[in-house]
């Protein structure tokens, strides 16, 4: 992963905000009294851009180029072209988006690792014979196997009541906020807990690797790779714009010195131009924010969204049908 996806799980780096006070410090210079405030700009670009420049010189030395090193140059170029409130704009919008994504990417993670949780470590077997428990792990309890889920354990896979009757708490996989009463027949879900008073005795009719918990957590690990259509086409989009832009830049940056130094320099002046306003930040910076910071705070309420399409489908909801117990029962576009 990238360098700094720690620091950004933890909070926004220090040096981004310094580069955001500065760049701030710096919009000063358009009151002219105050015209050397320009410079804090400089010290604005020297705080927020060595970690894009680093993921720049990285994605140089495979031979690609991505949005990163659009960044760097367009930084760089605004730069040379004095435009030093310009370089400190693009650097910090790029840098704070970059921190924001991490934080919401370290969130989606947190709440995968608690519904990881819910998944039972040991289940009670019990003996056909003598009737004794014997503790096992989960993962080893088979298909068919008979199990006791005394009141506050979790059903270890998903199952079949056999004998006892009493409540199960299924909030964790359902979202139904009542125990719901359990008795001979009744289907229970692994990872559910037993929060009654009485013994459940269960018959195991799936492994935990086939449990719904286990099917949850599936979900959740496809959700954080599934990208929508928006996604893919700004990645595509991103992936060959990059290219034609740096080349066009490089080919007015020295081509045109051919017919003369007067001629190379004024070429060279417009190729950093076009760096510095064919840099798509807005486009490039909000879609990938917007879907993961989406996912994640949908995914602190309980809430999966299986990936950035079903995101932009929710978003053509009209109405959303519950019944009386807060359960959703429907939805009309």
């Amino acid at each position: 992963g990238d360098s700094g996806a720690d620091d950004q799980a933890a909070g926004v780096r220090w040096t981004v905000i310094l580069s955001g006070v500065l760049w701030l410090v710096s919009m000063a210079s358009f009151y002219p009294p105050l015209g050397r405030a320009r410079y804090a700009a400089l010290l604005s670009v020297a705080a927020g851009l060595p970690p894009v420049a680093d993921k720049a010189r990285r994605t140089a030395m495979r031979g690609q180029l991505d949005v990163n090193c659009l960044m760097f140059l367009a930084a760089a170029g605004a730069v040379a072209l004095g435009e030093y409130t310009e370089a400190a704009a693009v650097t910090f919008l790029f840098a704070i988006s970059e921190a924001l994504e991490g934080r919401a990417t370290a969130r989606a993670r947190d709440a995968l690792s608690a519904i990881v949780q819910l998944k039972p470590v040991t289940a009670n077997i019990v003996n056909p014979v003598t009737r004794d428990l014997v503790v096992v792990p989960a993962s080893a309890v088979a298909e068919g196997t008979t199990v006791s889920v005394r009141p506050g354990d979790k059903v270890p896979c998903d199952g079949v009541v056999l004998e006892g009757k009493s409540t199960v708490d299924e909030s964790s996989l359902t979202g139904e906020s009542r125990p719901v009463s359990k008795g001979p027949g009744s289907a229970v879900s692994g990872g559910t807990v037993n929060s009654g008073a009485a013994e459940l005795v269960v018959r195991t009719t799936s492994t935990t690797n086939d449990s719904a918990v286990a099917r949850l957590i599936r979900l959740m690990e496809e959700a954080q790779s599934n990208r929508s259509e928006t996604e893919q086409l700004v990645d595509e989009f991103a992936r060959v714009y990059t290219p034609v832009v740096v080349i066009l830049a490089l080919l007015m940056c020295t081509v045109p010195w051919v017919w003369g130094a007067e001629a190379g320099r004024a070429w060279s002046m417009n190729g950093l131009v076009m760096l510095v306003i064919a840099c798509p930040c807005a486009l490039i910076i909000s879609t990938p924010v917007t879907y993961v910071a989406a996912g994640a705070a949908a995914s602190q309420r309980g809430v999966l969204i299986k990936g950035g399409q079903h995101l932009e489908g929710l978003g053509r909801v009209k109405n959303i049908c519950f019944d009386k117990t807060g359960t959703l029962s429907g939805v009309c576009s």
